[in-house]
């Protein structure tokens, strides 16, 4: 029997006909008419929230999918939360060829999304995650499946090699990303416009290294700058990368500085570089800061205001030129199970300031340079009884008048001191000397008898032959060892003079005082203080300084 191929041959060709068609009906209105409205109620379903898109394409011979104006609504479908003008992925089929996973691109244009801060701090975006009574059953499956008797595996199976995966390029080009704290009053908000991110040659050989650069412009008056190199395959992780923030104004911050400090912000502008490196599970990291022209704004009520010296802190910091830079590094073992990021850089930031308002002489010292001798410059010292300045004295107060006249928003200010019983010793000391020695000019007599004369006049005839009988024996009396004994009670007998000690403290806070003046130092930026009591350390008695906040007068 005749074969009747060209009749076969029509049937075939019909039939892949009617394959073509149904593959082009499928692609080009099934998936472009089907698609929208599968993710619109899909996802609307899914998320609890309105979903849009406006189209979704595949084109099977470039291998590549878009999806146009996707939008995901918040409930009353008048706001945007998350969503983008066009998405796309183009696949390689030549990869596929060479048994390569690859996508030539991943493409994200015109990003847009809302954060907001609800009270109770909440966070809107939240929303669309599942329930958590979904990730609460998720959670439950591992002990069913252990009361059904499967035991847990005692060793580890070691993951397969991954395929060969590369990723030429993904893009992110024109995103806006809001952001709204509702918990303040007044409302925080901030924006990141013109949003540009590029991330180069992701591969799953380990050997190969990606790049990643990103740009954004913060509240349309500061520039984000950030690149980095990493080996996204490779375990333990290895990244080197650097981040920059410049002329941000300090001034939008003014609802977190009125809640936190209590005042507003009124003027400033930062910048910021950090720069990461990760390599053998070790960090090692350096933040620059550069603030600008800071200054607080008019006094805000707050009850969560902290009761710190930000005000200090700020005229520590700034020089002459109205410039505060800080520059932390942190350091870390990843491999340490007590490591952990945030916590690092919290404890380093937290002994900076501390460091800082506890100890201000040391911290200013440490940023001008000078490393000797630091521990002691928030005081000098001065001999008991004495308020003369010795020359070591007046070489620590030039180094100091140096390092406040570089700090123009410091107030100096000087309080006298004194130590009850070393000063009152010292200054009776001095008196009995004077009187001895004047007594001795007048006179030709023994120094027993102008001693015996002056214990007389200080404490009466019967008083000094009540002594007299300890240090008699027989009738001779040790007279140099009862002259050594008037002696003594002449000096340490009788209650301070408070006043002649308040004198003291004066005249060394004055001392200082004009020493500092003659230096040159504005006198509208130093004063003399109240006196103060302390206690003589290692023979001298040290005077202190207070330092505060300058206010121009």
């Amino acid at each position: 029997m005749k074969i009747p191929f060209a009749r076969i041959g029509r049937i075939a060709l019909r039939i892949l006909i009617g394959i073509l068609l149904f593959f082009f009906f499928v692609i080009y209105i099934v998936i472009p008419l089907g698609a929208p409205w599968l993710i619109r109620s899909r996802g609307s379903k899914i998320l609890s929230h309105p979903v849009k898109v406006r189209s979704v394409w595949v084109n099977p011979f470039l291998l590549r999918l878009s999806v146009d104006k996707f939008e995901i609504l918040t409930p009353d479908k008048r706001g945007t939360l998350t969503g983008f003008d066009k998405f796309w992925v183009d696949f390689s089929f030549l990869g596929l060829c060479k048994r390569e996973y690859r996508i030539e691109s991943i493409g994200l244009a015109g990003l847009v999304v809302n954060v907001e801060l609800l009270p109770g701090n909440k966070i809107n975006l939240m929303d669309l995650l599942p329930a958590s009574g979904d990730a609460a059953a998720a959670e439950e499956k591992p002990a069913i499946s252990k009361q059904e008797g499967q035991a847990p595996r005692e060793k580890a199976i070691s993951a397969p090699a991954l395929p060969n995966i590369r990723i030429d390029s993904i893009e992110l080009t024109g995103g806006t990303v809001t952001f709204t704290d509702r918990t303040l009053t007044p409302q925080f908000s901030s924006a990141l416009n013109d949003l540009t991110l590029t991330i180069s040659g992701i591969s799953s050989k380990p050997e190969d290294t990606a790049t990643a650069v990103f740009s954004v412009k913060i509240d349309d008056k500061g520039v984000i700058n950030a690149e980095a190199e990493f080996k996204p395959f490779v375990q333990p992780i290895e990244l080197n990368s650097t981040f920059s923030m410049d002329g941000y104004h300090l001034a939008v911050l003014t609802p977190y500085a009125g809640k936190y400090a209590g005042h507003g912000v009124k003027s400033g502008r930062m910048g910021l570089k950090m720069d990461y490196k990760i390599s053998d599970n070790k960090l090692n990291a350096r933040h620059k800061l550069l603030i600008q022209n800071f200054d607080f704004g008019e006094k805000v009520e707050s009850k969560d205001a902290l009761n710190l010296p930000f005000g200090l802190a700020i005229a520590l910091l700034e020089d002459p030129q109205g410039r505060i830079s800080i520059s932390l590094p942190v350091k870390g073992d990843m491999s340490d199970p007590q490591f952990e990021y945030w916590h690092l850089v919290g404890q380093v930031v937290t002994n900076f300031f501390m460091k800082l308002v506890t100890s201000p002489f040391l911290s200013l010292l440490s940023m001008t340079g000078v490393e000797s001798g630091v521990e002691e410059m928030s005081s000098v010292s001065f001999e008991p009884g004495k308020a003369e300045l010795t020359d070591k004295t007046k070489e620590k107060l030039t180094l100091l008048l140096q390092v406040i006249k570089e700090r123009p928003k410091l107030f100096l200010e000087i309080n006298g001191s004194y130590d009850p019983k070393t000063d009152w010793t010292a200054i009776k000391t001095e008196a009995y000397t004077t009187e001895f020695a004047g007594r001795q000019k007048e006179s030709s007599r023994s120094d027993w008898e102008i001693i015996k004369d002056i214990y007389v006049l200080h404490f009466g005839i019967l008083d000094f032959w009540k002594l007299a009988k300890k240090f008699t024996a027989g009738k001779q009396i040790d007279e140099l060892a009862m002259q050594q004994e008037m002696k003594r009670l002449i000096i340490e007998r009788g209650k301070e003079d408070n006043a002649a000690l308040e004198l003291l403290a004066d005249q060394r806070a004055r001392a200082v005082y004009d020493f500092i003046i003659s230096g040159g130092f504005d006198s509208s930026r130093v004063k003399v203080g109240a006196v103060r009591q302390t206690q003589e350390t290692m023979g001298r008695i040290p005077l202190e300084f207070t330092i505060t906040v300058f206010e121009a007068r």
